[in-house]
């Protein structure tokens, strides 16, 4: 009986990382999909790679994407405003550096009466491979979903302008809420103003470092808030001048 040889299809190696090299990004999805059916509890997720311009698939640890059960408090509040799409760049929150308690304390102030997100927002949170896998099981919720992006100065807001389908937002959502002051998400508000959606925009202060928000992110939004990244502080609103008045 002759046995039949299966060629299968191998892919290219990044020589910084050591990974092998998707060509793009839905090729890395199908490779993360298939991945995920034999990954247990943990996630695959993908990333992109400034060294070789492709993509690669690195393995989270389980409960990190879209938890049931949550590290710190499920949202509990029952929702009764409007809908809200929410984008947050921990490494802009945190100034890039964060203990795992300190994210964890930082969510709690966001899921507690007054800013209180609730299960019928929306998060996609944002972060270089090697923060999600440390903040990761921190920042978690049944409405949560992280994105990876590459180790390199600005992965986070790349991945999650690359994440959000704003057209689908604006059908869905009342209102987007970008966590995060950094100019790269200007346009994004823009457009979804343009679309008839609120923008609320969050930024951090903590010790030794004031609020960081771009001039013209600011113009755009309709509501700005500010959170301490620090532990049992709760989450302030600004109003705009429009608001004010």
């Amino acid at each position: 009986m002759k046995s039949t040889k299966i060629n299968r299809h191998q892919l290219p190696r990044c020589s910084e990382t050591g990974l092998d090299r998707y060509r793009d990004r839905h090729q890395a999805r199908h490779g993360a999909t298939a991945a995920n059916g034999h990954a247990g509890r943990s996630k695959v997720t993908t990333f992109a790679c400034s060294a070789c311009g492709g993509f690669h698939l690195e393995t989270l640890p389980g409960q990190t994407v879209s938890l049931a059960t949550p590290a710190s408090a499920e949202p509990a509040a029952v929702p009764t405003g409007p809908r809200r799409y929410v984008l947050m760049d921990i490494e802009n929150l945190t100034a890039g550096s964060s203990t795992r308690a300190e994210a964890k304390a930082l969510w709690r102030s966001l899921t507690q009466p007054g800013f209180g997100i609730t299960s019928a927002d929306h998060v996609v949170v944002g972060a270089n491979r090697h923060v999600a896998r440390k903040l990761a099981t921190s920042i978690a919720g049944s409405n949560v979903r992280w994105v990876v992006g590459a180790v390199e100065p600005d992965g986070a807001d790349r991945a999650l302008l690359a994440a959000i389908n704003l057209h689908h937002v604006a059908k869905k959502y009342d209102e987007l809420v970008i966590m995060s002051g950094d100019h790269a998400f200007s346009e994004l508000a823009r457009r979804a103003k343009a679309l008839g959606l609120r923008v609320h925009v969050v930024t951090s202060i903590s010790d030794g470092r004031g609020r960081s928000l771009s001039r013209e992110l600011a113009a755009v939004a309709d509501r700005r808030t500010t959170v301490r990244h620090a532990a049992q502080t709760r989450a302030t609103s600004i109003p705009t001048p429009a608001e004010a008045a």
